[in-house]
């Protein structure tokens, strides 16, 4: 065998090897793809969870806010909880009444819930007088 028929030898190995990717190189990179797709998703739907309970927080503060005005409006009223729809929220709040060390001042609460939920969103406080 020559050395020219060596060399052509080797250069057409050379071109074999370099064609394309194996099957293995190809099945790592698929797995290595689906794991990172899966991890983005979830951290997508994550994201868009959370950013829906800050607005139904978002929201229960308002009203507690807006309960506690009403007071400071109206007066304390008979009434000691409610419900309120706003922004296509169902809410319902609760209002506790406290006396304080000064006689002529109540201490005012109020706790927001979703209308389905048991975890308060919002709370708020106000001291008011008599």
């Amino acid at each position: 065998m020559s050395i020219l028929s060596i060399h052509k030898h080797h250069r057409q190995s050379r071109v074999r090897r370099s064609r394309g990717f194996t099957l293995l190189e190809i099945m790592v990179a698929l797995v290595i793809f689906a794991t990172a797709a899966v991890a983005l998703s979830k951290s997508l739907t994550e994201s868009a969870n959370s950013v829906g309970a800050i607005e139904q927080r978002q929201f229960a503060d308002l009203v507690a806010h807006n309960v506690l005005v009403d007071i400071l409006r109206d007066g304390y009223g008979n009434s000691n909880s409610g419900k309120v729809t706003l922004a296509g929220f169902d809410y319902r709040w609760q209002r506790s009444v406290q006396e304080t060390p000064h006689p002529d001042i109540r201490r005012v609460d109020v706790e927001v819930y979703l209308s389905s939920g048991k975890d308060i969103l919002a709370t708020r406080s106000a001291f008011l007088g008599k």
